[in-house]
């Protein structure tokens, strides 16, 4: 594929993504997509093959693009680190979360995506656990556990604190809401 039809697709599935998060998954239709990115229904088609096809292309793409965006922002030490990445899978600093819902209740009723899900998932754990190593190398975290069982514990508080972000729950406006948590969960030492 070319440079700019990668673009183009690209384009594509951003649009489909705003699309899901406003509308959810079932509700996303081929001329919604057409509509949102100006690209016509019988390109979507030819690039897809089918809507299915279309929705799991985007959770994808959104998905990757976020774990990215996540990794960029990583500078600093271990705590400022793991707060970036907390914040962002919260919601607070970007993060999809309208699409990772629509995605999540993809993955219960369909095992092929279910499989992906579980590989995005594992791939934020991994994330997760490398910057809470670096913590507890450096004496910056001093939580008696495994990285890799902090990451998953983690990772619940925040997929937790992500729907009512998400929702915009006035309870979660004190940001000590959720660092308050990380540093218990952590024993932060700083």
């Amino acid at each position: 594929m070319g440079r700019r039809a990668g673009r183009r697709r690209q384009d594509v599935l951003e649009g489909a993504a705003r699309v899901i998060a406003e509308r959810g998954a079932e509700a996303t239709r081929f001329a919604d997509v057409a509509e949102v990115s100006g690209v016509p229904i019988s390109t979507l088609q030819y690039y897809f093959g089918n809507r299915e096809d279309l929705l799991v292309a985007a959770f994808r793409h959104s998905a990757d693009t976020d774990l990215e965006a996540a990794r960029q922002g990583l500078h600093g030490p271990p705590w400022e680190r793991l707060v970036h990445i907390a914040r962002h899978v919260a919601g607070e600093e970007g993060g999809g979360w309208r699409v990772w819902v629509e995605s999540w209740r993809w993955a219960l009723r369909d095992a092929e995506w279910r499989g992906e899900f579980l590989r995005d998932y594992a791939a934020w754990r991994a994330l997760l656990a490398e910057v809470i190593a670096d913590g507890l190398a450096d004496g910056s975290f001093a939580a008696a556990d495994d990285p890799v069982r902090l990451a998953s514990q983690v990772l619940a508080l925040l997929d937790g604190l992500g729907m009512p972000t998400a929702l915009a729950d006035p309870a979660l406006k004190d940001p000590e809401v959720l660092t308050g948590a990380l540093r218990r969960l952590l024993a932060v030492t700083g």
